[in-house]
């Protein structure tokens, strides 16, 4: 089974950077360039691709998407690469790094990114993997219902469009959705895990974790590193110090992975440090007028991915880009011969500034009161901690993790304090710190600022500090080289030893070593903390537990559930209480039911026919009106995973309420008219529908 887990996640890999390279190449973009950014295109390629087809009624999958991108991405490649023979390719303002003595055939930019997916594979396999059990291992929460059915919808279906997302995707599902279907949805990660379903024939459950692996082994690694290599153009030892530092916080990838779980979130931020780095390439110093607009085309082809995968990462990209935009914005006068030694140019710059500012926070306002962002920006979600509680666990880089990383927490000081001597990285500790504040609000409050500030995250602390930590992880990979580099100079200066640049990187390996391992080690706690762990041990094992943990649905409900669809006919609906774990019926094992949400019922939007089934199914023998209800969305067989009166304890979703919603179907028993047992096993049932 693993290995099937690993045919599919190569698979996934090279639809998401083999086509995007080929492209970009055949634009003549620096390989490392095109290599590094490529899923910053394929994202949005699959999801408008998906669109498009949805538009014309044809259906998606990974050969109708993967295979015409390729063509086409071949076909450039081809035309391009008979161009520029005789002319060099586009680094967009990138200075060269040259090749590595060692190895003289790679080149130094090479090297760091096989270095930065060496340690994204490795990390992965034993944080994710390791912990995930089995490939096919999902988590039984709340969210997952959605993510699961999602990916179902779009197999069964073929329709991977955004502006189609439902768990009732097919035209027959749609036709007796008991709830409104459709609309707008980020989807991007859906149809990425959908093209590991659709290529391998994996369930849905395994595409997911196929999906997950991509992002946090792959495209994060390759997207932080872009980054670094752009933001430290001139000093490579800090990028090299960012493979170090990118998987050692807690907060991101990995409590996206535990907590909700947020998989969309996931895949968003995994690709923000990459646009952020086109966007410094599009206003970078030695970029040409050419690179500048190859630059802006593919900054706004990420944010389309970005917007596909998650929007709240649009907002996250103007947190870490809002103090370096008003920074650009205060040298404008310094453009100028005459503003360079006028005695106001200090005020000139200040002016400019403030009018970034302003500009920016007109703009942020201007989307916090946008209608269409009103059901996410006003979304309430209760504070956790005080202030002084919130603070500190910022301070101390917990981020909801329930624990300290006291260590990394220290490389990011330093980082910050390093920023203050190379002042023109100042900017990411101003990122940083508005992230952290934004983290902080949305911890401790529930007033109008946590909406103003944290809205577009829907005031979700956990997201909050998965932002921060993006940013975080660029400062404390500042503060390693930095610590490291006065280390080593204060080593020389007491032994007066002249230190070899081979020593040099031996040392700087050995304390890049020790300070990871003190990173990731369970046994530093902040004072006073109330759990004797670290953040990340808490999130590591809270992957393990959440992943496979019994939870509403367990083993003998899965196979009974497997027995049942041998049963009954192909397509057949099955009426049931989703709360009781069948809503993972659908969404993990395909069996077609007709109540796949476990919230927002009874609204007025529901369908009658809805509220009619679940009110008083078990009236069918003698109501008429529950008969055409049943009839109207052609429903023949009943199922029950916890068969018993609703104030038994009994595992049932957080959203089940005491079942109130549910009596009509819950009452159903094997006497009831109207209703034959098919299947039982304890307490669960199978019925077919006798009275229609």
């Amino acid at each position: 089974m693993w290995g099937l887990f690993f045919i599919a996640a190569v698979i996934v890999a090279l639809s998401l950077f083999l086509p995007s390279y080929l492209l970009l190449r055949g634009f003549r973009i620096d390989g490392i360039v095109a290599v590094s950014s490529a899923p910053l295109i394929s994202v949005a390629v699959y999801v408008l691709l998906g669109l498009l087809y949805a538009q014309f009624g044809i259906p998606s999958s990974w050969v109708s998407l993967f295979l015409p991108y390729l063509v086409v991405s071949v076909i450039l490649f081809a035309c391009g690469a008979r161009k520029s023979v005789h002319s060099k390719s586009l680094r967009l303002g990138l200075s060269e790094w040259g090749r590595s003595s060692r190895f003289p055939r790679i080149s130094t930019d090479t090297l760091t990114l096989i270095g930065y997916l060496a340690v994204g594979v490795v990390v992965s396999s034993i944080l994710f993997i390791w912990f995930l059990g089995s490939p096919d291992n999902y988590a039984q929460e709340y969210d997952n219902i959605s993510h699961l059915g999602s990916i179902q919808s779009f197999v069964r279906s073929g329709i991977w469009s955004p502006f189609s997302s439902s768990l009732y995707s097919s035209a027959d599902d749609l036709a007796i959705a008991p709830l409104p279907a459709g609309g707008f949805y980020p989807t991007a990660w859906y149809s990425i895990a959908a093209l590991a379903a659709t290529a391998t024939g994996v369930s849905a459950a395994f595409a997911e974790n196929v999906a997950n692996f991509v992002f946090v082994a792959l495209v994060f690694p390759s997207s932080v590193f872009l980054f670094m290599r752009v933001a430290f153009d001139g000093s490579k030892h800090v990028a090299f110090a960012g493979a170090a530092c990118m998987m050692v916080f807690s907060a991101f990838p990995w409590m996206i992975l535990y907590f909700g779980p947020l998989y969309p979130n996931l895949s968003a931020f995994s690709m923000v440090h990459g646009s952020v780095a086109l966007f410094l390439l599009l206003l970078g110093e030695n970029a040409s007028a050419k690179d500048r607009v190859i630059s802006g085309c593919l900054f706004t082809v990420s944010l389309c991915s970005l917007a596909f995968a998650q929007p709240n990462a649009v907002f996250t990209l103007a947190v870490i880009l809002s103090p370096f935009c008003i920074w650009k914005a205060s040298q404008i006068p310094l453009r100028f011969q005459r503003m360079k030694n006028h005695q106001g140019v200090v005020c000139f710059r200040i002016a400019f500034a403030l009018l970034a500012l302003v500009g920016i926070v007109a703009i942020w306002m201007t989307c916090y009161h946008a209608p269409f962002l009103q059901a996410v920006v006003q979304h309430e979600w209760p504070a956790q901690f005080t202030r002084h509680e919130a603070m500190e666990d910022a301070l101390v880089l917990g981020f909801m993790a329930d624990g300290s990383q006291i260590v990394l927490a220290f490389l990011v000081l330093f980082g910050v304090a390093a920023t203050l001597i190379y002042r023109k990285y100042l900017w990411v500790s101003f990122s940083y710190a508005f992230a952290c504040a934004i983290y902080v609000v949305n911890s401790y409050s529930d007033g109008p600022l946590q909406h103003i500030l944290g809205g577009f995250w829907y005031t979700d602390p956990w997201r909050c500090g998965a932002m921060a930590s993006l940013v975080g992880m660029v400062l404390a990979s500042l503060g390693l080289w930095a610590l490291a580099h006065l280390l080593l100079k204060l080593v020389t200066r007491l032994t007066r030893f002249t230190v070899s640049s081979n020593c040099k990187r031996v040392g700087a390996i050995v304390i890049a070593a020790m300070l990871v391992a003190a990173t990731v080690y369970p046994g530093v706690a902040a004072p006073g903390s109330q759990s004797g762990d670290v953040a990340f041990k808490t999130v590591a094992e809270g992957i393990r537990a959440v992943n496979n943990g019994l939870a509403v649905y367990d083993a003998g409900e899965k196979q009974f559930v497997q027995q049942a669809k041998v049963l009954i006919e192909p397509n057949a609906l099955v009426i049931n209480v989703p709360d009781d774990g069948s809503a993972f019926a659908f969404a993990a094992d395909g069996l077609r039911t007709y109540y796949r949400y476990t919230r927002e019922y009874d609204i007025p939007d529901e369908k009658p026919e809805s509220k009619t089934i679940r009110d008083g199914l078990y009236r069918i023998a003698d109501d008429d009106a529950v008969k055409d209800a049943v009839r109207a969305i052609g429903a023949t067989y009943v199922i029950q995973l916890d068969q018993g009166e609703p104030y038994l304890d009994r595992k049932y979703l957080f959203t089940y309420e005491g079942g109130t919603k549910w009596k009509g179907i819950d009452a159903i028993r094997d006497d009831t008219p109207g209703f034959e047992v098919v299947l039982e096993q304890d307490d669960m049932r199978l019925y077919r529908i006798t009275a229609v």
